[in-house]
């Protein structure tokens, strides 16, 4: 018999059009649902995976007005008596400095070493008198001296060590030939960056609507050897660019190669050799496109313009010390401790309140109600406020719990909002979980001479805790995220909790405050970090729970 020449044979059968146009539409169709998941899939993943990345590895790029690197010996001009290092007391994370943060710690403009190394630690400032004093005025302060009125005038090197080393947060100088002294001792030496690169003001001023905003290290290095020949290489005006190096055998020259360039440095052609600030001043106003380094106090006193230099800082943000210290200065500096501790009271109260009436009212309305009008309307209703917008119900907690029961902004008020606000869920939750229990589960049950209560709470309830879970884990990964409806009601005080009546920041109120205020995008990607691994430990958990009871259940 001759076979259809519309058939296909596949396996040894012939399929017909309409199958093929089946199997097509089978595959079709798998083949999109595969898309869309992997899609879905990959979203999830990346923006998971970028804050975990930021929230663990801190990758900044930040301006500054001196070099990126910097050096421990510090010198005002060669051939000096006494070479300089700064040093700090052990406890600070600190390992280098500008010079700018060096004055200022030591006149007193910063009083706090939160502001350099995230640590709630008041600065205690050491000095020295004699000739290394006078040269550390010259290298640090470019105007007249003016120590912080607290600072302690120590006698000598090894007296300015033991000090800085047994008191925490201190800070001072000593001769470089006695840095050695420092191993063993609980103190250690600064780098400290000074040199700045400046130019001639029209390299700064805009061309076609764009300006020169800042260098890398790795652009510094190539115009001082010779590989860039004009501005507009750099996206600045179009002028040559003009080099300054000071005179070979000087400090500033000396310096600068060793932190700039990795090999010998070979001065290019185009180069003018300058001996002092002031000729690297009139050079830098002669020539439009000239560029020089020179040492920042310098390029104050002379009033030089200078070109911002990028500087990469990659270090580790989520350390133990941001989980385990308590916050201090709103949040700036310190930790999280004590705001976890909040957030994991409020998950702890929300769910003692919320679980055990979201699972009543989902018995009542599956077991008991009547399915009448009411229960529709009870049912809307539910689903109604499972879709009313957070700060509808931190209004809703701020007028009743603040205002009309006068319980105030505290960690009561903030949790019986919540409460309300995820109720809904839960009780749809639930609902869905107790209705997918057999039917025949029920008769059983009854007809070994149960009750109705004692069916529903001894067969029902605990076949359904494995959908009730669930319904409580979506309940807490909504709690958990929350901020809106807690800033009205629960407050902002970082402090641990004292109890239900005082103000508590919990982590999704904390990354938004920092994101608002613009204390630390870092600070704010390690908290959001620390809120997703809660929510990861708690669905672990839960699951593994949920999973053993299912097997002892059936």
């Amino acid at each position: 018999m001759k076979q259809d020449e519309n058939t296909v044979k596949r396996g040894g059968f012939a399929l017909s059009p309409h199958t093929r146009k089946v199997r097509l539409a089978e595959t079709t169709a798998k083949l999109t649902l595969w898309i869309a998941a992997g899609i879905t899939m990959g979203t999830l993943f990346i923006i998971i995976g970028y804050i975990l990345f930021r929230g663990f590895v801190s990758d900044l790029r930040i301006q500054h007005e001196v070099l990126p690197v910097g050096s421990k010996v510090l010198a005002y001009e060669q051939n000096v008596k006494d070479d300089i290092v700064v040093i700090a007391n052990g406890d600070i994370r600190a390992t280098e400095l500008t010079i700018t943060e060096v004055t200022e710690l030591f006149n007193g403009e910063i009083d706090n070493w939160g502001e350099i190394s995230e640590q709630d630690i008041d600065v205690r400032v050491f000095l020295q008198d004699g000739n290394i004093r006078e040269e550390f005025e010259r290298v640090v302060f470019p105007d007249t001296p003016q120590f912080v009125e607290t600072a302690v005038v120590a006698d000598g090197d090894i007296q300015i060590i033991d000090s800085v080393a047994n008191t925490r947060g201190s800070i001072g100088f000593i001769s470089a030939a006695n840095v050695e002294l420092l191993s063993n001792t609980n103190s250690h030496a600064l780098y400290v960056r000074r040199i700045s690169v400046a130019v001639n003001i029209e390299v700064l001023n805009p061309t076609n609507g764009i300006r020169l905003r800042y260098l890398t290290g790795e652009q510094i290095e190539n115009i001082f050897l010779g590989k860039y020949r004009n501005w507009s290489e750099l996206g600045a005006a179009d002028l040559p660019i003009e080099i300054a190096v000071f005179s070979e055998g000087s400090l500033v020259r000396s310096e600068f190669e060793s932190v700039l360039f990795k090999s010998e440095y070979i001065l290019p052609d185009n180069a003018s050799v300058v001996a002092n600030p002031s000729e690297l001043a009139q050079f830098l106003v002669q020539n439009p496109g000239a560029i020089g380094y020179v040492y920042y106090n310098d390029a104050i006193v002379y009033d030089l313009s200078l070109v911002y230099i990028e500087r990469r800082e990659t270090q580790l943000n989520l350390d133990p010390a941001f989980i385990l210290e308590a916050p201090r200065r709103a949040g700036r500096v310190g930790g999280i401790s004590t705001i976890i501790l909040n957030t994991l009271f409020m998950i702890f109260l929300t769910l003692l309140l919320a679980g055990p009436i979201g699972v009543a009212a989902a018995v009542y309305l599956t077991e008991y109600a009547k399915q009448n009008r009411m229960n529709e309307i009870l049912r809307f209703g539910t689903e109604t406020l499972a879709g009313i917008p957070s700060i509808i119900f931190g209004l809703f907690g701020f007028i009743l719990f603040v205002m009309y029961l006068d319980i105030g902004v505290g960690l009561l008020s903030g949790t019986l909002t919540i409460t309300f606000m995820i109720l809904p869920t839960i009780i749809r939750a639930s609902e869905e979980a107790i209705k997918s229990v057999p039917q025949a589960m029920r008769e059983s049950s009854l007809a070994l001479g149960a009750t109705k209560w004692q069916t529903v709470v001894r067969v029902v309830v605990p076949a359904a805790i494995p959908g009730i879970m669930t319904g409580l884990i979506l309940a807490i990964g909504r709690a958990v995220g929350e901020t809106a409806a807690l800033l009205f009601t629960m407050g902002s005080d970082y402090r641990l909790a004292r109890d239900f009546l005082s103000s508590a920041r919990v982590l999704s109120v904390h990354l938004y405050i920092l994101v608002r205020e613009g204390i630390s995008f870092e600070r704010a990607f390690a908290t959001g970090t620390i809120l997703i691994i809660i929510i990861l430990l708690i669905n672990f958990v839960t699951n593994k729970l949920i999973g053993r009871m299912v097997r002892m259940h059936g």
